[in-house]
């Protein structure tokens, strides 16, 4: 991926500015200096990657909700492994023991599911984890983010068909 410089250095004046602010704001919020550290970085990444940069008028407040939205992914994907750790567990109650090779191959899995999740504009991807992961229905999910029914059937379509499109690719 080729990054304009004009964007690198929108960054870059953007992490000179603000990068211990947003550490110290995210090592007590997570009263955990390693975790601040990878979510510092990784808010700084989906940044770099992002094409809103231009539009921002706050940066702090912009800061703060990627480094939410990482924290909430991250989240996710910890409870997505909880859920496949007890599973794995069950089967272990079973006298069936997946190989070491079957385990790696979940996780890989679990990372590209992960991944792919990450690259999904913020609402389809809520409207897809809310409605799979946490059981949520359409019209309790419509109700929250109000929005008609339709809308979250087609950003969940959406959500669908992107990542759809994604395993064919890969």
């Amino acid at each position: 991926m080729v990054i304009p410089a004009d964007l690198t250095a929108l960054v870059g004046d953007l992490y000179q500015q603000h990068h211990f602010w947003l550490y110290q704001w995210l090592r007590n919020k997570l009263s955990s200096t390693d975790r601040a550290e990878d979510v510092l970085q990784d808010t700084f990444v989906r940044i770099l990657k992002s094409k809103e940069l231009f539009k921002l008028k706050e940066p702090r407040a912009f800061l703060c909700t990627t480094a939410k939205h990482i924290i909430v992914d991250q989240a996710r994907r910890e409870k997505i492994e909880q859920n496949y750790l007890h599973y794995a567990s069950q089967w272990a109650d079973e006298q069936f023991y997946p190989s070491p090779e079957q385990l790696l191959s979940v996780i890989e899995l679990l990372d590209q599911l992960a991944l792919t999740l990450s690259r999904l504009e913020e609402r389809p991807r809520k409207i897809l984890l809310w409605h799979y992961l946490d059981g949520i229905s359409q019209i309790e999910i419509a109700a929250q983010l109000q929005l008609s029914v339709k809308t979250v059937q087609r950003d969940l379509t959406k959500a669908l068909v992107y990542c759809y499109q994604i395993r064919q690719a890969g």
